[in-house]
């Protein structure tokens, strides 16, 4: 079909996958959003809504419900480097790291920081990340969505 619709001659014809895209998470993901939504959850019960807690779920559910599913290859959000078939969000302090799939309209949410963003740090969520990246911890997803794996140039 064509951008129109109309399929007519000398369009040029692409497909257009639906919007948003299928959202998972990784068990270490799902673990640090589901502790996010309880703390928010019992702030909230003890009538704080305005709660760092409500606000800081409040901007990753925001996130992995709203902005990445609906443009997940967004250029904005691509990383570098031997990295740059993941794309990450900051929401605030918080980096939320992902691959997408427009085949399988899909995309896996692998790793949401709980640490504060420090170049070079050690605790810094892209050091973090791409050490577990660099171990294999994600190739069978990668390999799942049809992500190449890139080797680091040392």
């Amino acid at each position: 079909m064509s951008a129109t619709g109309r399929g007519g001659k000398g369009e040029r014809k692409h497909a257009i996958s639906p919007l948003p895209y299928k959202v998972d998470l990784t068990e270490t993901a799902e673990k640090v959003y589901k502790d996010l939504k309880i703390k928010s959850k019992a702030a909230e019960d003890l009538g704080h809504s305005d709660s760092p807690h409500c606000t800081t779920f409040r901007m990753i559910e925001e996130a992995v419900k709203k902005i990445i599913p609906n443009d997940p290859h967004s250029k904005a959000h691509a990383l570098r480097g031997h990295l740059s078939n993941f794309f990450r969000l900051r929401k605030g302090r918080w980096r939320i790291i992902w691959i997408a799939s427009s085949e399988m309209g899909r995309v896996c949410i692998l790793y949401i920081s709980e640490t504060m963003r420090k170049d070079g740090d050690v605790n810094d969520p892209y050091v973090l990340f791409e050490k577990e990246y660099d171990a294999g911890r994600y190739d069978d997803l990668l390999s799942a969505f049809g992500v190449r794996k890139q080797s680091a140039k040392k």
